[in-house]
Order: structure tokens, then sequence, then C-alpha cells
């Protein structure tokens, strides 16, 4: 794994095309913003984080968060 500043580390490299899906949270639900590759989603998060104050996870395509239990 490669050692990053992100609270988890980052993925292998052969995990960097596979698909995810990068969710917003608002109002009390996940909602799904856009599937992408992870590299893609990694920038997009690392922008989002920097330009705004919401909170958006990347989750692969088959874990929907709106599912988890407390």
């Amino acid at each position: 794994m490669l050692i990053s500043n992100w609270s988890i580390p980052l993925p292998l490299e052969q995990y960097l095309n596979h698909r995810v899906v990068i969710y917003f949270f608002s109002d009390g639900q996940w909602i799904p913003i856009k599937y992408c590759r992870l590299s893609k989603a990694i920038e997009i998060y690392q922008r989002t984080k920097q330009e705004t104050a919401s909170e958006t996870l990347v989750f692969p395509v088959d874990l929907n968060p709106n599912f988890f239990n407390d």
C-alpha cells in the first residue's frame, strides 16, 4: 500500500481503474453524484475537500451507504 496523509492508506495501483461511486451527504442521506474510476474519484475528492466543507465519500458500486445499519 501507498502511505498518504489520508486517514486510510491509498489503494494499490492495481485497483485504481476499478469503478466506484462518489456520494454526497445531504439531509440525512447519501446521494450518489458520480460513477467513475477510483483514480478519478480520488482527484475529485481532493478537489472538493479543498473547495467545500461538504462531506463526500467513495464507495464500490455494489455498496450503498444508505443501507448501513447503525
